[in-house]
Order: structure tokens, then sequence, then C-alpha cells
């Protein structure tokens, strides 16, 4: 069985510069700090991290979502390309990008979801800070099962405006 990743954050920046700066080779690199050569075509090859990870362009949709096949160095030739599917939605020029990350080989979903975080959501945060001219909101993990990281951990947990207490985006049911 393969492990996924499902992860939710928000950035000071509108669907359009997060889309754009995903598939342009100089954003994508500026906003990670490595090398990006990147595709805005549905088919077209990509590559992140200096090479480590390789790809194709799945599915394009401008400003709303993209989804990318997934290949890091590390993979065993029997492994399957790993499946990026980014969903942008914005409100009030702020982007809810939600990322799922599918088919990754058995046991390295805790992995994946840390470098997530290290590797593109905190880069991303203070690049769109940096380039929009605001605050870059900390973006802390919520896991599971006692504090062990779980393949669908990755809730963000931001600060509430005006309060003193963090707010979380997962629902409560009601009784």
């Amino acid at each position: 069985m393969q492990d996924k990743v499902h992860i939710r954050f928000s950035l000071p920046a509108t669907a359009k510069q997060v889309y754009d700066a995903w598939l342009d080779s100089a954003q994508h690199t500026a906003m990670t700090g490595k090398k990006a050569v990147m595709s805005r075509e549905v088919g077209g090859s990509f590559s992140v991290w200096d090479g480590y990870v390789e790809g194709k362009n799945l599915l394009l949709i401008e400003n709303r979502k993209i989804v990318q096949s997934w290949r890091a160095k590390e993979f065993h030739d029997e492994d399957p390309d790993s499946v990026v599917a980014i969903q942008l939605s914005e409100k009030f020029g702020v982007t809810e990008v939600e990322i799922e990350h599918s088919d990754l080989p058995p046991g390295k979903a805790a992995e994946y979801q840390e470098g997530w975080f290290e590797y593109y959501v905190d880069p991303m945060q203070r690049y769109f800070a940096k380039i929009n001219g605001k605050k870059a909101e900390s973006q802390k993990r919520v896991t599971r099962n006692s504090g062990k990281p779980h393949a669908s951990a990755g809730r963000v947990v931001r600060k509430a405006k005006n309060t003193k207490k963090a707010t979380s985006r997962k629902t409560t049911k009601r009784r």
C-alpha cells in the first residue's frame, strides 16, 4: 500500500501569483532556493531541487489546480511515480493551498510531510511575504497519535488575528 501526505496552509498571495510562481522556472527557483526547470504545458517535463525531483504536468487548471507526477532520486526502480495535486483557493488576496502527495513509497509519509514544510511551505511563506510586503505567518505542524507524524496529518494552525488564541482549520462535530 502506498502512503500519502495531505497538508493545508495559507499564503499572503493571490492564487494567480502562487500558480505562476509554481510553474515558472525563475520564480520556483527563487521561491525554494534551489534550481527548478519548469513547464507550463500539460505533459511538459520539469525538474526541481537541483534535479532531485523530476516529473510531468498531468493537469493544469489556471490559477486553481496543478497536478504533477513526481519522482525523487531516492525512489527504487519498482516504485511508481508519486502524484502531487495542488489546489488553490483565494479569498481576499490570501490563498489557501491544499497539497496532496500520493503514491509515496511505503513508510515515507512522515518524512515527506516534514519535507513539504521545510522545503516548500516555509520558503513559500517567506517568498510571498517578501514580494507582497506582508508578514509571513508561522505555519505549525499538527500531528495525530501522541505527537507522531501521521500520513494525513499536517493541518495548519495559525494565530487568530486580535486574539492570543490559536485557531485550527479542523472542523469539529456539533452535538
